[in-house]
């Protein structure tokens, strides 16, 4: 065999050394590429006045040029993992932001992807690695939008792509059978675990945890059960399937932070087909390198999917919604609990309702989970009916919440103001949380009530889940019900 020649060795050499000295967190400009994945409302404490929280994923600049944008345009093979950080302005005014990021206010949605400078000028922000708390420092943080043909580069690049086989998805989920609805305790984020009759783990619909400078509202450890969800972490007794309503750190990120994670990722997941930024990036390929792990991406085109006591529903943003929001282009999901009855119970994500097709003609609503952690985002519009669906039997649905709050009742903060109190009435309007034993939230007795009280909430047929047999499961102890 032939000895390689010096000079293509020598190019090797130089190309191999150039990925090495680009494979870490922090840029050697300071420069980044960050995919903005949520823009949330929030509110100046003193003022009332309008601001957001804007929240990137990034990797350095030098990293994505080497490992990402210098590959042909037609490459098949999905980028590697990349030295991720998360990266979140203080909460600022939307004007303010839109200097920043030097792009009109009104072109400020997530989904899109910028180049970020960080420590010369600009607005305060925090970064931080995505599972290391104590990482967070402060920093400042400007920049602008990608040049359209590099973001269309990168949204190809950066979207899941896998076989979709219908009929295995249906197989896969008629063997789940669902008849009570976990809401957990997770502070302000998102996650839900279907149960079987017996108290068996069947699916999860979100396994998320906070971000890092919300990471104070998760629970703490407690009498009724409720430990740090980071260890052991969910519960994965009778290997349950995960489905990911869309792609918010929120929502999925029990697969990077937990110490169970490995296990975790070690399933079938069942995800919407969006772009995603390097931190979720880094979970699908955990996903897909694991030994039984499966990403399967729910085709754009396929409008719903049944599977047993499954409905999942592909989300569309309605009419004067942003295309690219992933709150409204992921996933929602039916799940029937009494097949007999036809009563359903309603996860829908973030996503508003009117991105939700056919959200009106569910038949036999009886339980939901209020979307976005109770925001009022897109809920109570200018004129005409509430979006809101009803409940099969006026004024008796039963409602959840899943939202945290920093510092813990009387004296703590909702995170984002959730639940919003015109949310509140809207759902009480419609027929949900009429009564005080109709309504219950993971972080307080009720919706911004400040009574010290919170735990997982479980939601149906009040069947008391068996011990798993880990000891201080947090997905074991149901302290709230809403039969």
């Amino acid at each position: 065999m032939a000895p390689v020649p010096s000079n293509v060795k020598q190019a090797f050499d130089v190309v191999a050394q150039k990925g090495g000295a680009y494979d870490r967190e922090d840029s050697p400009t300071d420069r980044y590429y960050a995919f903005l994945f949520d823009v949330e409302n929030a509110v100046n404490p003193k003022s009332g006045a309008k601001l957001w929280s804007v929240q990137f994923e990034m990797v350095p600049f030098e990293w994505m040029e080497s490992a990402v944008l210098s590959q042909d345009g037609v490459t098949r093979s999905p980028p590697p993992s990349g030295p991720a950080s998360l990266l979140v302005f203080d909460d600022a005014a939307p004007d303010d932001l839109a200097k920043a990021l030097g792009t009109p206010v009104d072109e400020i949605v997530s989904g899109e992807w910028y180049v970020i400078t960080l420590g010369k000028g600009g607005l305060s922000a925090q970064r931080a690695r995505p599972v290391a708390v104590p990482s967070v420092r402060r920093t400042t943080a400007k920049g602008y939008k990608v040049p359209r043909r590099q973001m269309l580069k990168l949204n190809k690049r950066f979207r899941p792509v896998s076989r979709f086989s219908i009929r295995a998805i249906v197989k896969m989920l008629r063997a789940r059978i669902a008849r009570e609805v976990g809401v957990m305790d997770v502070g302000q984020a998102s996650c839900n675990l279907v149960y079987d009759a017996f108290g068996s783990p069947q699916f999860y619909v979100d396994v998320g945890l906070p971000m890092f400078f919300n990471f104070a509202s998760m629970p703490p450890v407690n009498g009724l059960g409720n430990v740090e969800i980071l260890n052991p972490g969910p519960c994965l007794q009778n290997n349950p399937i995960v489905i990911v309503t869309h792609f918010h750190f929120d929502h999925y990120s029990m697969a990077a932070m937990s110490a169970n994670w490995a296990a975790l990722v070690n399933r079938n997941w069942l995800v919407p087909n969006q772009v995603v930024g390097p931190v979720a990036w880094l979970v699908i390929n955990n996903v897909n390198a694991s030994v039984n792990g499966q990403i399967h991406v729910f085709p754009v085109a396929l409008a719903g999917l049944v599977g047993g006591y499954v409905n999942i529903i592909q989300c569309a943003p309605a009419m004067g919604m942003a295309p690219g929001n992933l709150n409204n282009t992921g996933l929602a999901v039916v799940v029937t609990i009494n097949d007999l009855l036809q009563t359903n119970s309603l996860l829908p994500g973030d996503a508003a309702f009117q991105a939700i097709p056919g959200v009106g003609g569910i038949a036999g609503l009886r339980w939901l989970v209020a979307s976005h952690h109770g925001s009022d985002t897109d809920l109570i519009p200018a004129v005409g009916p509430s979006p809101i669906p009803a409940p099969n039997v006026a004024n008796q649905g039963r409602l959840s919440y899943s939202y945290g709050i920093n510092g813990g009742p009387p004296l703590g903060v909702h995170c984002y103001g959730h639940p919003d109190a015109p949310a509140v009435a809207a759902y009480i309007g419609v027929g949900w949380g009429t009564a005080p034993a109709f309504v219950a939230s993971t972080a307080e007795t009720g919706p911004n009530t400040n009574v010290a009280g919170r735990g997982n909430i479980m939601m149906c047929n009040n069947v008391i889940p068996p011990a798993c047999g880990v000891a201080n499961c947090p997905f074991h102890a149901f302290p709230k019900r809403l039969v």
